[in-house]
């Protein structure tokens, strides 16, 4: 395990070349990701691939054959190489192996990238299907938790989410992780998501933003604004926190989904899987600003 940083004038990030996962986002002053508490949920910023969500019975079939597959895959488990960095941007890579395709058939090539500019984080994917003849299959996402509350003195149900759009998304309901297909209301004002203390007790709140793509953390006694998201063209965005007392939240820009529950488990008809040619490459980027 390798920790690299990379610095400008007005922020840092760090990073680890297990899972390739942003471990730290700041100002001089303020640390805006969550610290992965073991106590409360260990992570950071994991990417997921090449499954977003939880897999009916956690296994998949290709061609007849069926894997088993945990939640959010195996590659943020798994190293990365670093195959380029300057001081504002540094390029990961993860490829198959042998071990990987006894649970994922495919050859696959793996790239993250993170590029800094002013106070804002971008963060890059790139797939290749490097072989030339077999189609690859996959989905990808990001599951950023940032600290929330950002400062001493606050408490979480004192943030909004505000979107870019004055609308109200209806959600997708979960069950054990699995979609019914039912969406419900969860928006008081449009565009605006307040947090109360009960918001992620039955899980992760998805969303299609198909008419918005960005989401700011606004403190609401003081409206001052820490953090926005920027997601746009991805088709899902998950939001979660892991109870009600814990201090952060998740904005997840995903390329998939969780598997419906009455899913065939055919990864190839997955809800919102990805088909790249042989020899073809897929990106898809997202960023992260500090206000």
């Amino acid at each position: 395990m390798s920790v690299y940083t990379l610095k400008n004038n007005e922020i840092s990030a760090s990073f680890n070349t297990i899972g390739a996962e942003m471990i730290s986002f700041n100002t001089d002053s303020l640390e805006y990701v969550w610290q992965a508490d073991p106590k409360i949920w260990p992570r950071y910023a994991p990417i997921l691939f090449p499954i977003v969500g939880r897999l009916k019975d956690h296994e998949y079939t290709y061609k007849g054959k069926t894997y088993p597959m945990k939640q959010h895959g195996f590659a943020r488990d798994n190293d990365f190489e670093v195959i380029e960095k300057t001081e504002i941007s540094i390029t990961f890579e993860q490829v198959a192996t042998q071990k990987s395709k006894t649970i994922y058939p495919f050859d696959y090539v793996l790239q993250v990238k993170y590029t800094l500019e002013g106070k804002t984080l971008h963060t890059e994917y790139i797939v290749k299907n490097p072989s030339a003849s077999k189609d690859l299959y996959f989905t990808i996402g990001a599951h950023p938790a940032f600290n929330c509350p950002f400062e001493d003195g606050q408490k979480r149900n004192e943030y909004q989410l505000v979107f870019d759009e004055k609308i109200s998304p209806k959600f997708h309901s979960n069950v054990k992780g699995l979609y019914e297909g039912d969406t419900y209301e969860i928006f008081e004002e449009a565009g605006v998501m307040k947090l109360p203390d009960t918001i992620f007790d039955k899980g992760s709140l998805t969303f299609n933003p198909n008419k918005f793509s960005k989401v700011t953390f606004v403190h609401e006694p003081t409206q001052k604004q820490y953090l926005s998201v920027d997601f746009k063209g991805f088709p899902y965005l998950g939001i979660w926190s892991k109870n009600q007392d814990s201090p952060f939240v998740c904005i997840e820009p995903w390329y998939g989904i969780a598997d419906r529950k009455d899913h065939s488990k055919d990864y190839t008809q997955k809800e919102g899987i990805m088909k790249l040619a042989p020899n073809e490459t897929f990106n898809c980027s997202f960023s992260i600003e500090i206000l």
